[in-house]
């Protein structure tokens, strides 16, 4: 039988890589190091524990390749100054906890930045260049992709291993680790290729000796929107990527977790998060015109919502991190152009099902989002940065894609649950969110019966990986996607054996249930990108 092959719709390929080399290219050069295949040492022992991936790689291009994750969606994210800034407090909300914390820790300074490299793993050179005037989101942006591209269609006969502040005992201890786990650290012959055309997209996805990469943006804020003098030079930099770029860009995640100047993002940092951040600035607002301007313009269409070639391909929206404001207002736009006879898929990358049944009613508890807020039945996160019943109505309405997320705070896990079930955070919690956005899909008076089964092709895996997640228990890193699908099969052959399961009905054997999971791990998102790619 063929090894199954997995896709991720959101991940970070090559981030604990450039974050560790930016800053000293010519160093990494000079040692043959300078790589997106380079594997920076992880801590084995949070690895083990499956503990917050800021400590250990999760998803770097070995561990895809030796997952077999042939098709990844890999997202370039220059990091938010917010994450390395200090705390200004203020009058009204938290204001002890934020005097107390800027006590602390200082708005600047050596114990701010011991912080940050601990928290975050990466080197103090870097951090101080995120602090200083000169980090500058759009030239990042660049650089992260001419990073990600310099490899792109090469065969490595085998790949190198950087410890980061190496002592001799850490190295000596990392290339044991490394032949203990050979895994973990080392891929011979492989590749992977960033598609510039449809065509070389088509024979990529065809070809199981090479990961197809396509490329994504976390955040608008990647396009210097907090810099700008106008308007014009955001709208002349989403042309400058469309028609000079050598690979497209797939899909923008249109907000993250700080304000971008465009539209309002969702409410997204929990509890001890708030020591080092403050994203309170335009949280849960709406759009602006800046923002409408630019949405239209990524999309390629024109102020009465109808393509205009002259923009250039479409570049999809990824709602994940859109307040639900925002969502609405983007809904709307996607019903006009539907309307019309332009479908434009919706993209949630990376998310979880809230349990709630519209935005309106997300709009009305925002102020309810305290940590471990969840929906009546306490099962699912309720913040506004997941999808509810009215978000899964669009994805299915326009063939667009949902990314299960493997962060288990995302998908619901609270202290009660760490504390009293424990159990449940690992394949019960996945499939949890799984059967309940399928199961939202076959109860939508608003959804055809025809509509209603297509709910099964929009799902696949949206892990997150490398993005400082707290991942599901058992599945911390892609080495683990193989167990966690034969886990869902196992999950789904007992949940169809029960009686009056509509949304299961299809499930005639256990073959069908392989079938669906080969579909949910892979075939999905690549029909989906070979249906929309430079579309």
């Amino acid at each position: 039988m063929a090894k199954r092959r997995f896709s991720d719709l959101h991940c970070h390929n090559h981030m604990r890589a450039h974050f560790q080399m930016q800053e000293k290219a010519k160093k990494f050069r000079r040692k043959g190091e300078f790589s997106p295949w380079t594997v920076i040492a992880s801590n084995h022992r949070n690895h083990q524990k499956g503990v917050m991936g800021a400590s250990y790689s999760q998803i770097d291009l070995v561990k895809c390749w030796n997952s077999n994750l042939r098709l990844t969606f890999n997202s370039l994210y220059p990091l938010e100054r917010q994450f390395v800034k200090g705390i200004d407090p203020k009058i009204g909300k938290d204001k002890w906890f934020r005097f107390l914390t800027s006590a602390i820790l200082g708005s600047k300074g050596i114990r701010r930045d011991l912080l940050q490299t601990a928290y975050m793993r990466i080197p103090d050179k870097v951090v101080d260049y995120f602090q200083s005037d000169d980090y500058d989101y759009w030239e990042s942006l660049q650089r992260e992709r001419d990073f990600v591209m310099m490899d792109s269609g090469k065969r490595i006969r085998r790949n190198e291993i950087h410890v980061p502040q190496a002592l001799l005992r850490e190295e000596r201890l990392a290339r044991k680790l490394a032949n203990q786990h050979p895994r973990l650290y080392y891929a011979e012959n492989a590749s992977y290729r960033i598609p510039k055309s449809r065509k070389e997209l088509e024979k990529s996805l065809e070809d199981d000796q090479e990961i197809t990469m396509i490329l994504t943006i976390e955040g608008a804020h990647a396009l210097g929107t907090d810099r700008v003098q106008s308007i014009e030079e955001i709208s002349q930099r989403v042309k400058e990527i469309k028609e000079n770029w050598e690979a497209p860009i797939f899909f923008i995640t249109y907000a993250h977790h700080f304000d971008n100047h465009l539209c309002g993002h969702a409410h997204s940092i929990p509890g001890m998060g708030k020591i080092l951040m403050d994203q309170s600035e335009r949280m849960n607002a709406g759009f602006n015109n800046d923002g409408r301007r630019i949405l239209k313009e990524l999309l390629g269409i024109n102020g009465n919502f109808e393509r205009d070639e002259s923009l250039g391909y479409r570049i999809l929206i990824d709602v994940k991190h859109m307040s639900a404001r925002s969502r609405k207002e983007f809904y709307s736009l996607v019903g006009k152009c539907l309307d019309k006879g332009d479908r434009i898929p919706v993209i949630a990358s990376h998310c979880g099902y809230s349990g709630i049944s519209s935005l309106d009613r997300h709009i009305e508890l925002e102020d309810c989002e305290v940590d471990d807020y969840t929906d009546e039945s306490g099962k699912f996160n309720a913040w506004n940065i997941n999808m509810c019943d009215e978000d899964i109505e669009w994805i299915v309405r326009t063939r667009g894609m949902f990314g299960i997320s493997f962060d288990q705070r995302i998908l619901g896990i609270t202290k009660n649950d760490l504390k009293n079930n424990p159990k449940r955070n690992g394949i019960q919690l996945i499939w949890e969110n799984i059967e309940a956005i399928i199961k939202s899909a076959y109860a939508n008076p608003n959804l055809s019966e025809e509509e209603k089964p297509l709910v099964w092709n929009c799902l696949t895996i949206g892990t997150d990986f490398e993005g400082l997640i707290d991942p599901v228990d058992y599945y911390p890193t892609a080495l683990e996607f193989d167990l966690f699908s034969n886990n869902l099969i196992f999950e789904i052959e007992q949940a169809r054996k029960k009686s009056g399961q509509k949304h299961l009905a299809h499930l005639k054997s256990r073959e069908d249930v392989e079938k669906a999971i080969e579909d949910f791990c892979f075939n999905n998102s690549k029909r989906f990108v070979a249906e929309n790619y430079l579309g």
